[in-house]
């Protein structure tokens, strides 16, 4: 599972790549078109905006630049059918990187080319009275052994018939036939033609079978088991049979390979499963496989009612019967739907469970756990694990780890007063610890809480404009310390103030809020290396209505009122955000949202914000489903009544 989650984190924002040089399309039928890459005989299917975002890739990029380019163009589809169509075009090597070597699939030297359009009713004609005089005349099982080999025989030549009929009709369509392995021809150039030409193409081997079996069902019966078998596996409804290709085939709404078979990890969960099964149960296309899966059954049991001594056309077959098949069939489907059930309930659960079990281990660890030999080693790897300790050199980091030692304090105490510069530099071993400041007014707010790994005392170094901080603890804390003078020394004059200020105050504050809470840590430590943090007075404009927005904001400190013709629309606080919807749509803003009191906020510029965006898909992800959420409707695509900012 790592190597496989490295791959695609490679693919999605490392790794450039273009279109394939050799490459096919259809025509949209149902909404999607085919592309085909020529010499590796590879396929996928799109809808047509789907393959104006693959049309990117004309030159060389990597899969960020495309997702910035298409957000500024305003034809960004959905993030997690954008990322699947990413992995998909890479696995059916649709988009291949540069300078790649090809391996070509030759395409078999069919020399019989017969056109659709000629064969058309003569296909059906024979497949329809093949079945009818099959149904019509009663089977009969074979007797002898030469019975049994003509059978199989009569089998064997009506599949090489069919299949040989079929790669013909392919041929005569346009499209090429390949070769599987060496024997074995395969129809999967079909896809290319027309939904017409590809029903006969399909048709073509169910038609000789049919033809074959109702032939000997009338001058043999005893020779017609094999074939009938054969032709009922054909018409199989599941398990991607030849009847149910034929009828998704001529779909009004045919699904393109991106909105199916998830293989981006975000993508498999309930939900998107859900909605994929009620977008199914709403297509009349599935209804019809449904119905036909029942006509199926009807006739399996029909062909083995038949080798029995009571048939199924008989009453007395169903008086006997009828109540034990009914109940089998209840059963059956309840049993599966009970199993659906339980799978999703399961993974849900094991989701939640884990996140609770490393909740309560460290809400235990921190008020209950007893203190643990703290020696060099658990020293050096708590600085290697701390965010600004692991900036400094190797030498450093072994001279921190030497100059710490360990402090416990119990909760609720006070272990550096607000009027006195801190003595000491803690890194949090383990616990909770409150960072508090003093306004102007004389009231002491509460403006962080710090946790494992993070840095006290050096918030009046990383935020100079308020210097004067109070911290006092908030469960059982352990605590690496050292003198702040040592501190200066090895840390302090070793990092850049932007650094110091990124790691001390924006990246403890991110981490502990909602829009972070499932984002990687080296995505939180880049968002407070773009960010800037804004001092507003109380009333200033941060976004105006109709006025385009430059900038991602994050409230920090204060509260903000969010107004919209006349009316108070809500008031976001400390860890709220805001202005990304109007970037990521490329729209103005449609509320003033206005400073408060000591409101003080996180700025990304829209350039850096795009790019870490589109560079970051778990960030990504997550900023569509909480805008979208705010707009009650899917924030991409984009459609003319969504182009609103808040």
């Amino acid at each position: 599972m790592p190597t496989r989650t490295m791959e695609i984190n490679l693919i999605l924002t490392a790794k450039s790549w273009q279109l394939a040089s050799q490459l096919e399309r259809t025509k949209p039928y149902g909404g999607v078109l085919i592309v085909k890459n020529v010499p590796e005989r590879t396929y996928l299917a799109v809808t047509p905006k789907q393959w104006e975002v693959l049309s990117r890739f004309s030159e060389s990029h990597t899969v960020p630049q495309v997702l910035e380019s298409i957000i500024n163009d305003r034809i960004c589809p959905a993030l997690g059918e954008f990322y699947e169509l990413m992995l998909k075009a890479v696995k059916a090597r649709i988009i291949v990187q540069p300078g790649q070597t090809v391996l070509t699939v030759p395409a078999v030297n069919w020399m019989l080319a017969v056109k659709p359009s000629r064969l058309r009713f003569v296909m059906w004609l024979l497949f329809l009275t093949g079945l009818g005089f099959t149904v019509a005349l009663r089977p009969a099982l074979p007797t002898t052994l030469m019975d049994f080999a003509a059978s199989f025989g009569a089998l064997f030549l009506a599949a090489s018939a069919g299949a040989a009929l079929s790669a013909s009709l392919l041929r005569g369509g346009g499209g090429e036939v390949y070769a599987l392995r060496r024997w074995f021809i395969r129809n999967s150039d079909s896809r290319m033609l027309s939904p017409a030409d590809q029903r006969l193409v399909g048709l073509a081997p169910l038609a000789t079978l049919a033809a074959t079996t109702g032939f000997l069902t009338w001058h043999r019966p005893e020779w017609s088991l094999f074939p009938l078998a054969g032709l009922l596996v054909l018409l199989r409804p599941i398990l991607n049979g030849r009847v149910s290709q034929m009828i998704r085939v001529q779909a009004s709404r045919r699904l393109s390979d991106a909105e199916n078979n998830y293989i981006f990890p975000p993508n498999r969960t309930p939900q998107a499963r859900w909605k994929l099964l009620r977008a199914g149960l709403r297509s009349p296309t599935t209804w019809v496989e449904i119905t036909y899966g029942v006509i199926w059954t009807l006739v399996l049991s029909f062909f083995v009612g038949g080798l029995t001594d009571v048939p199924p056309w008989h009453l007395a077959f169903w008086q006997a019967q009828g109540p034990r098949l009914g109940f089998a069939i209840v059963t059956s489907l309840s049993l599966l739907g009970l199993i659906y059930v339980v799978s999703e309930f399961y993974l849900f659960a094991t989701e939640r469970a884990l996140a609770h079990r490393n909740a309560v281990r460290r809400w235990y660890r921190r008020w209950l756990g007893r203190g643990r030999e703290v020696d060099e080693s658990v020293r050096l790897r708590a600085v290697l694990r701390s965010p600004l300790l692991r900036m400094l050199t190797p030498p450093g980091q072994r001279a921190a780890a030497k100059a710490l030692h360990p402090f416990r304090s119990g909760p609720w105490k006070v272990i550096h007063g607000p009027d006195t510069p801190p003595t000491h530099v803690s890194l949090i071993l383990s616990g909770k610890v409150g960072v508090y400041r003093t306004l102007r007014s004389g009231r002491r707010i509460r403006v962080q809480v710090l946790c494992e790994d993070d840095i006290v005392g050096l918030h009046a170094v990383a935020d100079r404009e308020f210097p004067h901080f109070q911290y006092r603890t908030l469960t059982p804390v352990t605590l690496l310390r050292m003198d702040r003078v040592v501190a200066d020394e090895l840390v302090v004059s070793q990092i850049a103030a932007s650094s110091l200020t990124s790691q001390v105050q924006k990246l403890p504050f991110l981490a502990r809020i909602k829009l972070c809470e499932n984002w990687h840590i080296q995505a939180i430590q880049r968002c407070a290396e773009l960010s800037r943090i804004v001092n507003y007075s109380e009333g200033d404009m941060i976004l105006q209505d109709g006025y385009y927005s430059d900038s991602f904001f994050i409230i920090f400190e204060g509260s903000a009122k969010i107004t919209s013709r006349g009316k108070v629309r809500g008031i976001v606080r400390g860890g709220d955000f805001f202005g990304e919807i109007g970037l990521l749509q490329n729209s103005n803003a449609t509320a003033h949202v206005v400073a408060g009191p000591g409101t003080r906020c996180l700025c990304i510029p829209r350039r850096e914000f795009l790019r870490f965006v589109a560079h970051n898909y778990t960030v990504a992800l997550e900023l569509e489903r909480v805008s979208s959420a705010r707009l009650g409707a899917p924030i991409f695509p984009l459609t003319p009544g969504n182009f609103r900012s808040i």
